[in-house]
């Protein structure tokens, strides 16, 4: 039986350290999609009312060390939407990031996640990517709260957001399930600063790690063992 689960978070943000710190608490399996022509710029983002959180870029010295025993995957080099961009442009965002991110970790980096807010990918887009790179799957951000296996890895969409209301029962519900399916979470870690993010997000770590018959996999191993 096919039955997996998966993470990913994107921007590789420094509140990266403290989730990688609970993903190895729990021995979970995730990938990180990173923008390498950002590493080491700082930032801040605010969520109005008041709250603000950090988003910090960890640096090239750290990222392999910091991301060993998972995936690292492209979100282009400098995180624009790629909807708005020429061929030229999205070809340049996203094999410069495979590239130079290829050889801060020291393997081939083949996985993607679109960067932006939706809709950040169209079919010129998904399309130039499929034909011009060496990109072999392109997560979107659309939630589709259920545990099919994506038709078009190009245009893999994800379960849902971390911290969407439904997650905890969708957890549940994959639980119960006793066919093939796949649940994909995903996220960035600067959002865990809010509210009760964290302990939201170790509390689903658990979960996860208790699953019986299912098995935690990158985004890339999906891949992998989907073509099997």
């Amino acid at each position: 039986m096919r039955k997996y689960f998966t993470l990913s978070f994107d921007d590789g943000v420094t509140q990266d350290r403290r989730l990688v710190q609970l993903l190895r608490k729990y021995g979970l399996k995730c990938t990180f999609n990173v923008n390498s022509g950002l590493l080491g710029k700082a930032g801040e983002l605010n969520f109005g009312d008041g709250k603000k959180v950090s988003h910090n870029k960890i640096t090239a010295e750290e990222l392999a060390s910091l991301y060993d025993g998972f995936e690292v995957a492209v979100h282009t080099r400098t995180h624009p939407m790629l909807t708005g961009c020429s061929v030229r442009r999205i070809l340049e965002e996203v094999i410069c990031d495979s590239v130079r991110l290829s050889e801060l970790t020291g393997y081939a980096v083949h996985g993607m996640a679109y960067p932006g807010g939706h809709p950040n990918f169209d079919r010129l887009v998904t399309e130039t990517i499929r034909e011009y790179t060496d990109i072999r799957y392109a997560r979107t951000i659309v939630s589709t709260y259920d545990f099919g296996f994506p038709e078009d890895f190009m245009v893999w969409n994800p379960t849902a957001h971390i911290l969407d209301e439904k997650t905890e029962t969708l957890i549940e519900c994959f639980a119960k399930e006793k066919s093939d399916g796949l649940l994909y979470l995903w996220g960035h870690s600067y959002e865990l600063d809010l509210d009760d993010g964290w302990v939201r997000a170790e509390n689903i770590f658990k979960r996860l790690s208790e699953l019986s018959g299912a098995q935690s996999m990158t985004n890339m191993q999906v891949w992998e063992n989907s073509r099997n």
